[in-house]
């Protein structure tokens, strides 16, 4: 008998352990719970929001490339490879060319600033006689150069080289084009050109302010 009351304590006193440790694994799970929805949940929401961000990023970088297939002349392949390409080619090329003009001007930009008038002038290459030299001044807005653009292959010309200024919401060009020859197709190019140039800026902010 003793043996049995002794054999039942032991038994109950194994059944409590037994239960305190069911009940304690029991509350960490539900704590476990506790902590990590709401860490779940800003995960996804992190997840969500960098998602977000990356598409308006890519959106961004899209339009901008747009815009430059939009200004570069001649442009031939339309990849974003050959657009960055040639945007860094253009932009060492008028780097020179203004280490050019600053030599040729005694350090003095002045001569290649635009006017305060609209105004346009032609001439030949000295290289290239088949070459037209057009120089103008006129007022700077963003479709300034696809006006130009399109009224130069309305007369079948091509535009092979320019050189713009934009200060101050003015713009001077010299643009070298190439498919024209006497009087009859100078008179086009020129009507051409006047037609692009004399276009009113609407409200706007220039690219560069002084």
């Amino acid at each position: 008998m003793v043996r049995l009351k002794q054999l039942e304590q032991d038994i109950q006193q194994h059944l409590r352990r037994y239960r305190a440790s069911i009940s304690t694994i029991d509350f960490s799970f539900k704590s476990l719970k506790k902590v990590t929805k709401p860490k779940a949940e800003a995960n996804i929401a992190n997840a969500q929001k960098h998602k977000t961000a990356e598409r308006y990023r890519r959106k961004r970088i899209s339009r901008q490339f747009d815009m430059l297939r939009t200004i570069l002349l001649n442009l031939i392949k339309m990849d974003k490879a050959s657009v960055l390409g040639e945007t860094v080619r253009q932009v060492r090329e008028l780097k020179n060319r203004v280490k050019e003009m600053k030599g040729a001007s005694n350090g003095s930009l002045e001569c290649v600033l635009p006017g305060e008038l609209n105004s346009l002038s032609f001439g030949f290459s000295e290289k290239d006689g088949n070459l037209v030299k057009a120089t103008f001044s006129c007022n700077d807005r963003p479709e300034l150069i696809a006006d130009l653009t399109r009224e130069i292959r309305k007369v079948s010309g091509t535009v092979v080289r320019a050189e713009m200024v934009f200060i101050g919401g003015r713009n001077k060009s010299v643009l070298w084009i190439k498919g024209f020859s006497g009087n009859e197709r100078m008179g086009m190019l020129k009507r051409a050109l006047k037609m692009a140039i004399d276009i009113p800026k609407k409200n706007w902010n220039p690219r560069f302010n002084i």
